[in-house]
């Protein structure tokens, strides 16, 4: 482990030939940093112009990246921006990689004190910052979770952003290849664990940090009240409360700290929660959890498989619903029911549509319903079942009911022109009666059961005609 990067091309000098290092740790930067196509030469590339370095972990100056890579420790991914994986081993097995199964990093810089090291793999850059997608950003954190496990490193280093220098003499430098690895490929590697939902910040396991316990509490504060702060307030009033929160909770010197964090760190970290929070949490707490009842006493698994059935069951329902209103809406434009339109109208894919056939066989069958006689033994069926059984066309009267636009001065019935009632000079207020059938009531769809003449007559709150009884009478005798 003690060889170099000379040994695959890399001019990087040897700390054991040196043995009067200067304390500042400044040193002539290997000529590999500008040889095109290497490792190195990325490093260089992909660091911020400005970047932080020092001869400390501190990283406390900011220094052009061509005078920084002369520090032992430097800024190596931009801010919002991550170029390079870097794994911090806090042992000394430096190629625990191999061990674990996982690809050959781009480069090792191995601490020769204590045989520590950092592990660099270079990726296609990843945006960090608010306009960087989602999707990528988690995937990428996940592919870091589990290599940091199988390799034993800090799960919490998250790549920097301050790390030891490639090629500085204080380091044991080994340069490996320059491949860029995509995610995916190094995901083919591991097995990515899904988050589990946190209902609230789990102190305990972040009693050295400041920031993180400060960072977790805010959190946790600001997706309660943002829903609330959106409706009623804007982002400036939401990020003062945020801002109370935080300074009311700065109080670790009680808690066993040396001193509270500084101002500047509190609205550092008021401004990243606030801004996130408000442009992207969609949560809510007026979700319906544990809608079922279930008992807490059954295995996990037999409730999901319960909460899982009543979700299809749902779905299911509610896509039917789709495609009902769908049909019902093509019928009344008059246009052909056909998948296609059917879905693009509910929303849904023809797929679907074709799935739930059958809706469309409900909905093309015509609804009829039988007309039977009275008791008397009335037979109604020479009626026109237009005529008996219309509810949805306007004017269409059931026998025996009148109509103001219809009836003319003889009193026939449906013997008047269309030019005649055009002609014919309104009436008086309140000449139109509840018999007419414009200013009736709105007709009602009857179900498919059988009904007399008088239940029909009664339904539909049509005026009785003694002319059809008599001519009923006529025809019984």
């Amino acid at each position: 482990m003690e060889a170099t990067s000379k040994s695959h091309g890399a001019d990087v000098t040897d700390v054991n030939t040196q043995r009067n290092i200067p304390a500042s740790g400044i040193q002539t930067p290997p000529g590999r940093f500008f040889e095109e196509g290497t490792a190195f030469n990325r490093i260089l590339i992909e660091a911020p112009y400005l970047a932080r370095c020092s001869d400390n972990k501190t990283a406390a100056l900011v220094r052009p990246r061509e005078y920084a890579i002369r520090f032992p420790y430097m800024q190596i991914n931009r801010q919002g921006m991550v170029s390079w994986l870097i794994f911090d081993l806090d042992h000394a097995n430096s190629l625990k990689w191999d061990d674990a199964g996982l690809p050959p990093p781009n480069l090792i810089v191995r601490n020769r004190a204590n045989g520590h090291s950092h592990l660099y793999y270079a990726i296609p850059t990843v945006c960090t910052t608010e306009n960087g997608r989602d999707k990528p950003i988690l995937f990428m954190k996940a592919v870091y979770t589990a290599f940091a496990n199988l390799l034993d490193a800090d799960p919490d280093y998250n790549s920097g952003p301050v790390a030891k220098t490639p090629g500085h003499p204080w380091w044991s430098t080994i340069e490996l290849h320059n491949h860029i690895y995509d995610l995916g490929e190094l995901a083919d590697y591991v097995e990515l664990n899904v988050t589990p939902w946190k209902t609230g910040p789990n102190l305990e396991e972040l009693p050295h940090s400041r920031h993180c316990i400060l960072f977790e509490q805010l959190r946790y504060y600001a997706y309660s009240v943002v829903n609330r702060e959106r409706e009623r307030g804007n982002l400036a009033s939401f990020t003062r409360m945020l801002e109370a929160f935080a300074h009311n909770h700065n109080r670790f010197a009680r808690a066993g700290f040396t001193q509270n964090l500084m101002l500047s760190s509190v609205r550092a970290t008021v401004r990243s929660v606030a801004r996130w929070t408000w442009t992207r949490y969609e949560g809510s707490t007026r979700c319906c959890r544990g809608s079922m009842e279930l008992d807490k006493s059954l295995p996990l698994p037999e409730r999901q498989s319960l909460s899982a059935k009543r979700t299809h069951q749902l779905r299911h329902k509610d896509t039917e619903s789709k495609i009902r209103a769908a049909c019902r809406g093509l019928q009344e434009r008059g246009e052909a029911l056909t998948m296609t339109a059917i879905a693009a109208l509910a929303g849904v894919t023809r797929q679907t549509v074709a799935n739930y056939g059958h809706i469309l066989n409900e909905v093309s069958k015509p609804s009829t319903v039988a007309i039977l006689g009275a008791d008397r033994g009335q037979d109604l069926k020479s009626a026109p079942q237009a005529e008996l059984l219309s509810d949805s066309t306007p004017g269409t009267r059931w026998p025996g009911s009148k109509c103001c636009h219809s009836e003319s001065e003889t009193g026939d019935v449906g013997t008047e022109s269309e030019s005649e009632m055009l002609s014919k000079p309104a009436g008086r207020a309140g000449d139109r009666g509840p018999e007419c059938c414009h200013s009736g009531p709105e007709p009602i769809h009857a179900p498919a059961v059988k009904y007399g003449v008088h239940q029909i007559t009664a339904r539909f709150g049509a005026a009785f005609d003694p002319g059809l009884q008599d001519s009923e009478s006529e025809d019984s005798s």
